[in-house]
């Protein structure tokens, strides 16, 4: 696995560093993922997201939202729920995180040769379809728990 290009954590954080808003910590950049693929959550389920008690969470969320980088919203259907929002501030933060990726794997293919940019072509399209069966196997058996691996029963019968 270590012929995948991956930014290590000091990459990862050189964009988060220079962001106007200042620093930003793994806590948040985890809350802003969670909400970028998720969508809105409730406040209980961003603390499962995160793995932290409900009262953290919102610690958490009350930092961010000073930021600028979330905000709460009441649900339409039901008042009592609070769902934790991007901002358009925190959908800056996640472009800007998403265009130094791609800035940095620009510069790595224009250094491959046209054979070298042809053999990388054909293996990420093995590993995009590889992807996609794995998601079928995993959404196919939802006890399966998500984990793409066949279960102890399943490899004795293989």
């Amino acid at each position: 696995m270590g012929e995948l290009p991956s930014p290590s954590p000091a990459q990862a954080m050189r964009y988060l560093r220079h962001w106007p808003g200042g620093r930003i910590s793994l806590i948040h950049i985890n809350v802003i993922s969670v909400l970028e693929t998720d969508g809105p959550q409730p406040m209980r389920a961003l603390a499962e997201a995160l793995d932290v008690s409900q009262a953290s969470a919102t610690g958490i969320v009350d930092r961010m939202e000073q930021r600028g980088l979330v905000e709460r919203r009441r649900d339409e259907d039901d008042r009592r729920i609070v769902r934790v929002v991007l901002t358009e501030e925190g959908r800056k933060l996640v472009e800007g995180v998403t265009q130094e990726r791609q800035d940095h794997m620009r510069l790595l293919l224009d250094d491959l040769t046209d054979d070298e940019l042809q053999a990388f072509l054909v293996g990420s399209r093995a590993l995009r379809r590889a992807r996609e069966r794995m998601h079928a196997r995993i959404h196919a058996r939802p006890d399966d728990r998500g984990s793409g691996l066949p279960t102890p029963d399943q490899e004795a019968k293989q």
